[in-house]
């Protein structure tokens, strides 16, 4: 009697974790799934008869151009219908109801946007086709109040960027400005605001370090399909940003395999020397930066799953001259002997040092000894050489970046 009492007990407590671990992950999805609705478009409009009197139960079917997949709703009393949550792409819509002919319709979707496409049935035999919109096309948001621009994959793909980094094309978008050092946000300032004031989104999610203001996560460019650059008037759905949105949205795999492998190589033999190098007669820095990677998608289970992957490195070599002033060997010689056996023991003039100036007595005389503290040295020839300006190599970014080994991976 008691096993039979425990036994139930387990049991009755088993279902319970069991129904709130549902409950659970259950509005973690719905709320994770809201959340990322920012990342996909919508498609909505009015289905209507040839005399312009709208069609209830029509029913309306969208098709992903690249992966096949199928949305499908019914307009309501008033001949609207509404698909949310559409994966930016391709899409085409076919409007079908009793009576009426078959009339379709294709869009391009962009990350975040609203698109209306409002149907005119035909009747019964006939098919309407209107062709797509090419990308890129200007179109005139009615739907919400926002200004914002997309920076589409054809852009991403052929518009130069000297790090390869994505947020750079930032700055093709209009109402933004670049910020002075570039350290918060995505480097710009959108709207007048700060640039740490910036919303970054990754596929919806929020992709901020909030410790520093900046990008949280790095892509590889040839990862990121395309991104919305917002600049006013957009929705609560996009968070706490005051100044401006950055919406990217990465590749996925498709029906068909495709990819990339690539490397970038830039070479401080191919610069010329600084301005200020130039003038004082110094040595450019040397760098080596390669940038290289790969990115390959396609189906794992064709029209259901799909996979996509994408991995870069950057290996950056960088030195650049520091410039330091030792006493020259002529000055240690004019010394006492304390003077001279101390820099005998401690202060031998290291190998890879080049002199790149000498200062006289004559030259550093006036400066050094305003007062009569150092009447033995200005009583030393003024053409003795007194000090030596010398260079070597460090560590450091001569143009190319610091140096560094790092991989970025989606």
């Amino acid at each position: 009697m008691r096993l039979a009492t425990l036994w139930k007990t387990f049991t009755t407590s088993n279902r319970q974790l069991g129904l709130i671990a549902v409950t659970v992950l259950g509005l973690m999805a719905f709320s994770v799934s809201a959340f990322a609705q920012a990342e996909n478009g919508q498609i909505s409009g009015r289905v209507t008869d040839p005399q312009g009197a709208v069609v209830s139960g029509a029913t309306v079917t969208a098709t992903s151009a690249e992966r096949q997949t199928k949305r499908t709703t019914a307009t309501s009393g008033t001949g609207d219908y509404t698909l949310t949550a559409l994966a930016p792409g391709k899409w085409e819509l076919a409007v079908q109801a009793p009576a009426f002919g078959v009339a379709k319709q294709a869009v391009i979707v962009a990350v975040g946007s609203r698109n209306v496409l409002d149907f005119k049935l035909a009747v019964t035999g006939t098919t309407t086709t209107v062709e797509v919109v090419s990308e890129g096309a200007l179109q005139v948001d009615t739907q919400s109040p926002e200004v914002s621009q997309v920076i589409g994959s054809k852009q991403v793909t052929e518009l130069p960027t000297l790090t390869r980094n994505p947020y750079d094309l930032v700055s093709t978008a209009g109402n933004v400005q670049e910020q002075e050092g570039g350290a918060r946000g995505v480097g710009f300032a959108l709207n007048g605001q700060r640039s740490a004031s910036t919303g970054i989104l990754l596929d919806g999610a929020e992709n901020v370090d909030t410790f520093t203001a900046t990008v949280g996560q790095s892509i590889p460019l040839d990862a990121v399909q395309e991104f919305r650059v917002i600049t006013n008037n957009f929705g609560a759905e996009y968070g706490r940003a005051s100044g401006g949105i950055v919406n990217v949205l990465t590749k996925s795999g498709t029906n068909n395999f495709h990819g990339t492998v690539y490397e970038f190589n830039r070479l401080s033999a191919y610069t010329s020397n600084t301005f200020d190098n130039g003038a004082n007669n110094l040595p450019k820095g040397k760098y080596t930066r390669n940038q290289f990677g790969y990115s390959i998608g396609g189906p794992i289970v064709k029209n259901k799953l799909f996979f996509f992957n994408s991995t870069e490195w950057q290996r950056v070599r960088s030195s650049a001259p520091a410039f330091a002033t030792i006493p020259d060997p002529a000055l240690i010689a004019a010394a006492n002997a304390n003077t001279q056996a101390f820099f005998s023991a401690f202060g031998k003039k290291r190998a890879g040092l080049q002199t790149v100036k000498v200062l006289t007595v004559g030259q550093t005389a006036g400066t050094l000894c305003a007062t009569t503290a150092c009447a033995a040295f200005s009583a030393l020839p003024a053409g003795t050489p007194a000090f030596d300006v010398v260079s070597y190599a460090v560590p450091s970014d001569a143009g190319g970046g610091l140096q560094r080994t790092t991989s970025t991976r989606l």
